[in-house]
């Protein structure tokens, strides 16, 4: 009994959900022979108070949580602490984050529950982090100010953290964020088994019977959020050194965020080097029948001194038809722009996986967006034949105005 005691304090932490290299790796465990290549583990999670504009992170909302890094052995203690300082302040908490421990993670998502607070995946990004370098942000992140930040969707939780994000009353996964799913793996310290006297039998046993224990746990969690527990069942299928994003049909059938239509502000950033792009994510109901959601994508690169280039990613459902006529606009009131088609369905993996993309593009001079913003909507127009009424999609200007005005500068240095 003392074995199995001092074991499972040396487990419990290390109900590893998380993602391959992204994070502590279970394979290092178990083999010296672990490229030395792999990536790091992450810093363990910090969390700290950000503010943005006055609906920077939804309508009302101008402050938050930002909850980041790897989840540990005592990151659900901090967090009740954290809470605990900001006394009846109800604020949204938003993740990115590459997992950790799985049992600190549903520990969390209780303690968010019990709060009845809103959860969502989101990248704070401080404004006194911008050119500043990783050990300077994270000091001033850990430095007690409330930082000006602004938000970006394109985030991530994986593993442990979707544990946490679904203890969230309410739950905010905007297109462009991604959850990362897969089985959870215990690492279990055979080294000291071994030393007190156990054999290599009696601690595989222990192994399986601790993880179908654990996994029991998590399931009835899963079940106690009121989340379908198919979610469970998915990842249970998903070896721990793979991960499944969950599509956007997932994520609203199991119940984590249902909303049919969301869509994210306009933000512009350098994502690749040397690669500045305005940003706009959507989710759309396509298919035969309308009911298959999917992540649609505005980028917005440089082109020339009055214009900027569009390039629409449009997700394709099953059973479409009317390819062949489509005629696709970008417009804002009486103003209108002409996407041309420049490529067939295929894969684009970094917006969703399992989707096909075709892919739009146009010319847009610069004062198109300057009366757009008057107007506080741009429209896609879509049009399958001349004999049916156009298909308007009505997006939020949210953002536009600081996202044109850096690529200006950017692109033309005005």
């Amino acid at each position: 009994m003392k074995f199995v005691a001092s074991l499972l304090a040396a487990i419990v932490v290390a109900l590893a959900a998380p993602i391959a290299a992204q994070s502590e790796s279970a394979d290092a465990q178990k083999s010296k022979a672990a490229p030395k290549s792999a990536a790091p583990k992450s810093p363990p999670m910090i969390f700290y108070l950000a503010k943005g504009d006055d609906d920077a992170c939804g309508p009302g909302c101008g402050e938050w949580i930002a909850a980041e890094g790897q989840i540990e052995a005592d990151t659900a203690q901090r967090l009740r602490a954290f809470l605990n300082h900001l006394g009846k302040r109800k604020l949204p908490i938003f993740f990115h984050s590459p997992g950790g421990a799985g049992t600190t993670s549903t520990m969390m998502g209780r303690l968010l529950r019990e709060r009845e607070m809103t959860a969502g995946v989101y990248e704070t990004i401080p404004a006194g982090c911008v050119g500043a370098s990783e050990q300077a942000c994270r000091t001033l992140k850990q430095s007690g100010q409330v930082l000006p930040s602004t938000l970006r969707n394109v985030a991530s939780c994986n593993s442990a953290c979707v544990f946490a994000l679904i203890g969230g009353k309410v739950r905010q996964v905007p297109p462009g964020a991604r959850l990362g799913v897969h089985s959870a793996k215990l690492i279990v310290p055979w080294a000291q088994a071994r030393k007190i006297g156990y054999s290599d039998r009696q601690i595989a046993s222990f192994e399986k019977t601790r993880l179908e224990e654990l996994n029991g746990l998590a399931r009835r969690y899963v079940q106690e959020m009121k989340i379908d527990v198919r979610l469970f069942d998915l990842l249970s299928k998903v070896p721990h050194e793979n991960v499944h994003y969950l599509s956007r049909d997932e994520i609203v059938a199991f119940g984590i965020d249902t909303r049919q239509f969301s869509e994210s502000r306009w933000i512009a950033a350098e994502f690749l080097p040397r690669q500045f792009w305005g940003m706009k994510y959507f989710i759309e109901a396509t298919g035969q029948d309308r009911k298959e959601l999917h992540t649609n994508v505005i980028r917005l690169e440089c082109g020339d001194v009055a214009r900027a280039k569009v390039i629409y990613y449009r997700g394709s459902g099953a059973g479409e038809t009317g390819t062949g006529q489509r005629t696709i606009k970008f417009a804002a009131g009486a103003e209108s722009a002409a996407l041309t088609r420049y490529s067939y369905p295929s894969n684009v993996g970094w917006i969703e996986t399992g989707t096909s993309y075709s892919q739009w593009y146009g010319y847009v001079r610069y004062d198109f967006f300057d009366k757009a913003m008057t107007k506080d909507v741009v429209e896609i127009v879509e049009s399958e034949s001349t004999n049916t009424s156009p298909r308007i999609t009505k997006l939020s200007t949210a953002g536009l105005s600081q996202a044109i005005a850096t690529m200006r500068q950017r692109c033309n240095g005005v």
